[in-house]
């Protein structure tokens, strides 16, 4: 559950009966296999999409303007502004760690610093919310 809905996970693990730091180790594994899981997952597909765009870019000879919608822009901004700290910062809690791993694999070359950074995240996030719900 860590890897897909981050933070009901810490809830969820702590009303079947795990004590804090069970939940804090659950909520961190998962959140981190998540990262990994769906980094190269995003890989794969971002390839896939090249190789088919690629084949049917031969086919078509003029291209449509691409209209900006408001989630374009939303990413553009959260690229521009936070670069990818801000980006992993926020991909446990806001943005779930699918989408996030999604949008830093895309716009981020280096793959050390993207898993690295958001492994950082989801273990922060994870002693915070874990800690938040323990004392509430």
């Amino acid at each position: 559950m860590s890897a897909t809905k981050f933070l009901s996970a810490p809830i969820t693990s702590l009303n079947i009966g795990f004590g804090y730091l069970e939940t804090l180790l659950i909520t961190t594994l998962g959140g981190l296999l998540g990262v990994v899981f769906f980094f190269y997952l995003s890989s794969a597909i971002m390839l896939l999409m090249s190789k088919l765009s690629s084949s049917s870019n031969q086919k078509k000879a003029k291209k449509p303007k691409k209209k900006f919608t408001w989630k374009n822009k939303l990413i553009i901004h959260i690229k521009r502004e936070y670069g990818l700290i801000g980006l992993a910062a926020i991909t446990p809690i806001l943005l779930s760690i699918p989408l996030g791993t999604f949008l830093a694999a895309r716009f981020f070359s280096d793959q050390k610093k993207v898993i690295g950074y958001l492994s950082a995240s989801v273990i922060v996030w994870s002693v915070i919310v874990s800690s938040v719900v323990i004392i509430f």
